[in-house]
Parts: C-alpha cells; sequence; structure tokens
C-alpha cells in the first residue's frame, strides 16, 4: 500500500510541476495518516484523498468517463460521476459505452437493418445493431414497418392505380391519392379496373366452348367469355351444332341406319337422313330395324307356344308368332283348336267322373266331352253316384234316428239316404220306424199320470204309452186324486178362516187340502177354539167408559173385547166415566202439535 501511494505522489508532483519532489520542512508529517506526509498530501486532512490525477467526466457511472480533463483530489478512486480512463460512446447510457465497426443498425429491433455497416456504440450486447445485415428496414425507428412497397396513383378512386409509382412502407398509410394496386385498365373510369382474362369462347351461346385466350377491360367478363372449358364446340359459329359424332345413313327413316359410318358435326339429333345407331337389319323397311331373339314360338296363332330359339328381324316388338317367354305348352302348334294336352280317363255315364286306363288327348282349353281328369267313378254306368263317402252311423228304418255303424258307400255329392257322418240320436229299434227312442216307465194303477213302483225301460216313439207314467213319485199309487208330495208352513184346524205356523209334508193332488196351507192367514192364538183368534192388548176399564187404565194384559181373543176392559188404557180417572183425559196434558199436546 505505501508503495502504491509513492507512486502516486511522485505523479501527482511531477504533474504540480515540483522538480524533483523537494520535501520542505515538515516533509514527514502525515496529520490523516494515510500513509502520505502532508507535503505530498492533497489532502492532509482526509485519508480518503491523498492524491491529485486527471479524471473524466461520467455520466451514466458506467466506468468510462468523455469529454476534457479535470485535476482532482482523489483516493483509490474517483469520486461518483468521475472515471480515470476516458472513450465512453455515449456517456448518457449505461448500457453502452464503446465503439464498434462493421455493424447493421437496428434501432426499432424489428430484426430489419438500416443501410450499413457503420460503426456502432454497444454495451456488452450490440443492441440496436447486428453484426449481419438483415432484410431491408424502410423505417428503422418503428417496429412495424420493415417492407418497402410501391404505390401507384388512383385517378378514378376505384382502388386501382396507374401512372407513376412511389415507395412507401408496406402496412404504413398511403400516400394520399395512391393506392397498392396497379394495372387500372380504365384508369378515368371508375366502373372498371382489372383486365379480366378468358381462355375459352362461346360465340353462338350453345353451352359448348372452343380454345381463345384474350383479355377484356370488364367488371365481369361477358357472355360467351369463359375461364372453364365446356365440351369443345364443332362449330362456334351454330347454336344447332357443337358436337362431332359418327353417324350413319338411314333411307328409310326409322332411326337406325346402316353401312359405314360418317363423322358429322351435329347438335341434338343425328340429322336428316341420318341415325345414331348403324345396325339396321331392314335398311328398306321402316318398321323393322333391329334383331332380336326369340325362345317360343305360336305358329297357329292361339296363344299357347312350342319351345324354339332364333332370331327375327323386328322393330320395337317381335312379329306376332315369336316370343322371349312361353305361353302355355302348345300340343299341336299347327291347329289353333288344338293346344291343350290333356290327361284323362273315360267318362261313359258323364257324372264329371271317369274310371279305367288314362289317356292323353291333344285339345281346345275345355275338357273333352265324354272324359273327366278324375278317374275315382265307383258307378261307371251311374250318373248319380261317382265317389266312395265314409259313414259312422245308420237310419235303416228311416224314421230320422241313427245308430253308430261305420262303413263306405258309393255316393253322388253327399252321402245317401240312411247313411250319415254325425249321430242323430240313439235308435234303440233301427227296423221299426215307431220305435226309435229308449224311454223310462213306472205304472201308473190310479190313472193319475204318476205312476210308482220299480221302473222299466222301454223303446217307443218318444212317448210312454198307459197305463204306464214317465214319472214315479206317485205317494199315493191307489189314489188318483193324490200322486205328489207338497210342503206346507201353516194350519187352521179350528177351521175359524186364521191359521197358526206349522211347518210338514202330505201327499196331495194339485193343491194343499184344508186345514193345510202354504201362505198365513192371520195368527191364530188358539187353533183349537174358533172364538179365539188374536192376541189383543187390554186396560181394565172399571168405569166403563170405554178408556181404561193400570196394569196392561195381553189376552187371546175372538171378535169381541170383554166387558170390564178397553183397547185404550189413558183415562185419568178410571172411577169417573165422565173423566177421561187430562186438560193439560191436551194443552200440551196441542202445542206440540201446532204449526
Amino acid at each position: 500500500m505505501g508503495t502504491m501511494r509513492s507512486v502516486w505522489l511522485a505523479l501527482a508532483l511531477l504533474l504540480a510541476g515540483c522538480p524533483g519532489g523537494t520535501k520542505g520542512p515538515d516533509t514527514g508529517v502525515d496529520s490523516d495518516d494515510d500513509g502520505v506526509v502532508d507535503a505530498e498530501d492533497c489532502a492532509a486532512w482526509s485519508k480518503e484523498r491523498w492524491r491529485t490525477l486527471e479524471v473524466f467526466r461520467d455520466e451514466d457511472g458506467d466506468g468510462l468517463g468523455a469529454g476534457g480533463t479535470r485535476l482532482q483530489c482523489i483516493g483509490e478512486r474517483p469520486p461518483v460521476g468521475w472515471a480515470l480512463t476516458a472513450g465512453d460512446c455515449a456517456d448518457g447510457d449505461a448500457s453502452r459505452w464503446r465503439e464498434v465497426p462493421g455493424l447493421y443498425p437496428d434501432r426499432d429491433g424489428d430484426g430489419a437493418t438500416a443501410p450499413g455497416p457503420v460503426t456502432g456504440c454497444v454495451g456488452d450486447s450490440l443492441g440496436g445493431f447486428h453484426s449481419q445485415p438483415g432484410p431491408e428496414d424502410c423505417d428503422d425507428t418503428d417496429g412495424r414497418y420493415q417492407q418497402t412497397a410501391r404505390a401507384w396513383r388512383d385517378l378514378d378512386g376505384d382502388g386501382h392505380g396507374s401512372d407513376t409509382s412511389v415507395t412507401y412502407c408496406l402496412g404504413a398509410r398511403l400516400p394520399a391519392g395512391h393506392v397498392a394496386l396497379e394495372g387500372d385498365c380504365a384508369p378515368y373510369d371508375s366502373t372498371r379496373a382489372v383486365a379480366l382474362a378468358y381462355t375459352y369462347r362461346d360465340a353462338d351461346a350453345d353451352g359448348f366452348t372452343v380454345p381463345e385466350q384474350g383479355t377484356l377491360c370488364a367488371t365481369t367478363l361477358p357472355s360467351g367469355y369463359l375461364n372453364t372449358a365446356r365440351d369443345l364446340d364443332c362449330d362456334d359459329r351454330s347454336a344447332t351444332r357443337w358436337r362431332l359424332r359418327d353417324v350413319y345413313v338411314d333411307t328409310d327413316g326409322d332411326g337406325f341406319g346402316a353401312g359405314a359410318a360418317e363423322a358429322r358435326c351435329i347438335g341434338d339429333a343425328p340429322g336428316p337422313g341420318f341415325a345414331w345407331e348403324g345396325e339396321d337389319c331392314a335398311a328398306g323397311d321402316g318398321t323393322r330395324w333391329q334383331w332380336r331373339s326369340y325362345a317360343h314360338r305360336d305358329q297357329d296363332g292361339d296363344g299357347a307356344t312350342v319351345p324354339q330359339t332364333g332370331v327375327q328381324c323386328s322393330g320395337e316388338e317381335l312379329p306376332d308368332g315369336y316370343h322371349v317367354w312361353p305361353g302355355a305348352l302348345d300340343c299341336d302348334d299347327t291347329s289353333p283348336a288344338r293346344r291343350v294336352s290333356w290327361d284323362v280317363y273315360p267318362d261313359t255315364d258323364g257324372d264329371g267322373v271317369g274310371a279305367g286306363a288314362r289317356q292323353t288327348l291333344c285339345a281346345g282349353g275345355t275338357l273333352p266331352q265324354g272324359y273327366s281328369a278324375r278317374d275315382s267313378d265307383c258307378a261307371t254306368s251311374d250318373a248319380t253316384r261317382w265317389q266312395v263317402l265314409a259313414f259312422s252311423h245308420r237310419d235303416g228304418d228311416g224314421d230320422g234316428f241313427t245308430v253308430p255303424q261305420t262303413g263306405t258307400v258309393c255316393s253322388g255329392a253327399t252321402l245317401p239316404a240312411g247313411h250319415a257322418t254325425s249321430a242323430r240320436g240313439l235308435d234303440c229299434d233301427d227296423t221299426v220306424p215307431a220305435r226309435h227312442t229308449s224311454v223310462q216307465a213306472w205304472v201308473d194303477t190310479d190313472a193319475d199320470g204318476v205312476g210308482a213302483g220299480e221302473p222299466v225301460v222301454m223303446c217307443t216313439d218318444g212317448t210312454v204309452p198307459k197305463p204306464w207314467s214317465g214319472s214315479g213319485t206317485d205317494c199315493a199309487a191307489d189314489d188318483g186324486t193324490r200322486w205328489r208330495m207338497l210342503p206346507y208352513a201353516h194350519v187352521d184346524r179350528d177351521e175359524d178362516g186364521h191359521t197358526q205356523s206349522e211347518a210338514g209334508g202330505l201327499c196331495a193332488g194339485a193343491e194343499l187340502p184344508e186345514p193345510y196351507f202354504a201362505q198365513a192367514k192371520g195368527n191364530d192364538c188358539d187353533d183349537t177354539d174358533a172364538s179365539l183368534f188374536r192376541w189383543a192388548v187390554l186396560y181394565p176399564d172399571a168405569d166403563g167408559d170405554g178408556v181404561g187404565a193400570g196394569a196392561r194384559t195381553v189376552p187371546c181373543l175372538g171378535r169381541d173385547v170383554p166387558r170390564g176392559f178397553s183397547f185404550k188404557g189413558y183415562d185419568v180417572d178410571d172411577r169417573n166415566a165422565s173423566v177421561q183425559e187430562d186438560a193439560e196434558d191436551d194443552l200440551l199436546v196441542e202445542l206440540l202439535l201446532m204449526p
């Protein structure tokens, strides 16, 4: 540390013009104890400063100064705002202090550079510069714009320019009266600007084109000018002809030609005297033009066919007698009266069913007379019978009742009489028409219509003959007036016209005999005495005024009320015949009943 201070002191003395650095009388005094004697210390009272050096102004504090020098008394370092070394190229910007040649400016940091190379003031990085040129920057002060573009005058305001051009930054506002699109094909007409190209023409407006290139100054291409090809027009001067096709001479006008093909420019139709197809099998006959195959023939025209294949020159359809699909098979195609092959059997009795050996006949559309398609006739000489039918019941006596019996019989449309497939009752004697139903009967000795005893089974016409009965419940077999048991619920033994309850049964005739009844007649309280027949509630009537009082009794009475009794029991004084009711009670009743 002392050595460095001696060096700085020698430099300070040299700069101050102190030859030889001769010390004064106080050369050994160091007032601030900083290692430099007062005689050599430029600030003997401060330990922080002891030497005088040239310094440079450092405005941005980056350690490098700029401008003129100035002597200052300093210590190890110059004070803030000053530097020992000059050369700062941007003393107001601490991030830049050195100059580097061969750089390209990019002040707006958009990657595009201004013209170069130049010497740039930079710091640790090349901020604002690049070592290599970038895309050309038309405005290095605004990062939004880099590319230089051209603009043209727009005299008619249609967005397309012409005439001379000027440059501007692409993306920035265009110069007044200028646009970015050039090529206005009509500079003084705002309705037209761009010359439209076309590559095809349709002069006859038939929808078909020919190649032709050109341009038109228009808003849209007019009709007949196109950029997409349609089918090639073989004649763009005529709307009725547009395609080149091979056609054939059609001499008979049937739409089909013959001979070698000719290439002609045509439209929808091949033209008079020509046809699309060239295979007319009868070039001089307008009704025939094509070969058609057939697989069946009907030579006699009866609608039935025989298999036969071939081809025939025809029109839209095969001629009569030639067919693709078969009809009914013709057994004789030379005669229209014979076309169906019949497998038949002789029918000698004409009942529609034959018999014997099968025969094959070629005939018309109906079954030949005297023959049948069936061979099951069971009676060949009887037209009323032709089929064997099964039966399961017989009615031998014709009484309409059957007995079970199975078998078969030669019949007509239905089974003959006396034969059936379902039961009709059960005939107990199929040999006698008057006897067909089995009935159960009882002997009726008293002829009252109801029998008794053990039953017997009889075969009759369905009725029970006398002296028998179909019922065997006679409760009095020897008494013709009684034959059935009737229930009774009431009796009147004293014959007073009033009954009492008593249930039982009695053998009787059509009705119950007296004194037995099914319905009650009154309620007899004593059926042993004809004078007594009803129950009644009585009250003693001591004064005989017709109204009694006191305890009531319920005796068995007849028509009359016993003396000294009354049906009424509300007498208030039964000792006085003139008093029967209480006036106060009458008043109370009257009040209760008042409306």
